[in-house]
């Protein structure tokens, strides 16, 4: 019989296996997923068909297309938003912040992310010709979210409910009554220069920086309650099963308890009535009824809507809990890997949608058709790019932009990680 071997009492001894609960650490597909849903809503939003496989006329336009349109808008671009206050949460370390050193550089990666944003953005606007880039926006809340990285996720949602419902409420006083103010996007002088021509026109400065934060449909004041939700959301452990569990709850409640506030303004409150009231009026100038504010679009713009902040973090939490758990299975994240691919290369795809749409499908409008066809492209070809490169395009521009310009600390594994 053979005897074991001596093993000295000093001596180091296996560890028994780990069964892992949770799947291996990596990248979140889930997000990428949500991402992807955000920049098609988009594209449909920028293309607006009015028929399905050729373009009609407005007043034939579909009522199952006007419903989708409707149920869009503002919506995909909310999830957008609430997806940029994830990734800087994730990318200044998520459920465990970083502090120290580490900080200083991931905030300094930020500023040149945020840097090379713009300059797409205005390249984006050169090419199509129009100043319609939503990325130009995504650069200032990048600022204005790196001084507020350290803040606790209860503090964050704190601040995202108290301005969920403040800011709305701004918006709806500057639109109705101070559209002489000088902070009204209304009062403007001359549109400023966009594209790339802004960078020598240094005169439209001041007056770029006032539509990015006033204007453009109050974009910003609308963004900063779900920014702030956005970053609280990044610094949840998303890979624990019991969170996403409190998600689902705290996102359906949230979801339930908007659409009846809504209900409740529309109905008792009579804002539907004031609104109807307000469009049939012909003279004296055109004020909402005060309680629309309280009104989920189409009945009120999102921007001035109470409820549309708090709602889409619902929505947003739903739809993260639910990708998450599903791309856990392998199954799912083989059946799903064209919709998390586009999710992987959002910058590309949405730069490359706007200067598509101006300058080779033509002027508006457009059929579904166009939509359905970009949409099949990049569901078929974003899984392709990624067999063969880590990232898009532009996402590899601006990744090697920030490496260069902010080298990580270390050497080794820290430096590649």
């Amino acid at each position: 019989m053979n005897h074991p071997a001596h093993v000295p009492y000093d001596a180091p001894v296996a560890a028994p296996p780990v069964v892992r609960s949770q799947p291996p650490r990596g990248r979140l597909l889930g997000l990428d997923a949500v991402r992807a849903l955000a920049i098609m809503g988009m594209v449909y939003m920028h293309v607006s068909p009015t028929g399905w496989l050729s373009p009609a006329p407005m007043r034939d336009k579909p009522a199952v297309l006007d419903w989708i349109e409707h149920t869009v808008s503002g919506r995909s671009m909310s999830l957008f938003v609430l997806m940029a206050g994830i990734s800087v949460a994730l990318m200044t370390g998520g459920a465990e912040p970083l502090d120290g050193d580490r900080l200083k550089v991931a905030r300094k990666r930020l500023a040149i992310r945020a840097a090379m944003l713009l300059l797409v953005s205005l390249c984006v606007d050169q090419l199509s010709g129009l100043n319609l880039s939503i990325l130009e926006f995504y650069a200032v809340w990048l600022l204005i979210l790196m001084p507020l990285v350290r803040l606790r996720p209860g503090t964050l949602l704190a601040a995202a409910g108290v301005l969920g419902a403040v800011l709305p409420v701004f918006c709806f006083v500057v639109l109705n009554y101070g559209g002489t103010w000088a902070i009204s996007p209304m009062n403007t002088g001359a549109e400023p220069a966009f594209g790339l021509t802004l960078l020598i026109h240094p005169q439209d400065w001041l007056a770029k920086l006032h539509q990015l934060l006033l204007g453009g449909g109050f974009q910003t004041p609308y963004a900063i309650p779900l920014l702030l939700a956005g970053l609280a959301i990044g610094r949840l452990d998303l890979r624990s099963r019991a969170v996403r569990r409190r998600m689902v709850l705290f996102g359906s409640s949230l979801v339930v308890l908007c659409w009846l506030i809504s209900w409740f303004a529309l109905g008792p409150l009579g804002a539907e009535r004031a609104l109807a009231a307000m469009m049939e009026s012909t003279g004296g100038p055109m004020l909402q009824p005060w309680s629309s504010v309280l009104t989920l679009p189409p009945h009120q713009l999102y921007a001035l809507s109470v409820p549309m902040a708090p709602m889409m973090t619902g929505v947003g939490l739903l739809l993260l809990a639910a990708f998450l758990t599903l791309l856990e299975r392998p199954g799912w994240r083989r059946a799903l890997l064209p919709l998390t691919a586009v999710g992987s290369l959002a910058l590309t795809w949405y730069a490359a949608h706007q200067v598509f749409i101006e300058r080779v499908a033509g002027g508006p409008p457009y059929g579904f058709a166009l939509f359905a066809g970009m949409a099949v492209f990049a569901l078929v070809f974003s899984p392709l790019w990624l067999r063969r490169f880590r990232r898009g395009p532009l996402e590899w521009l601006v990744h090697r932009a920030i490496v260069l310009a902010v080298p990580a600390r270390g050497t080794g594994h820290r430096a590649r990680a």
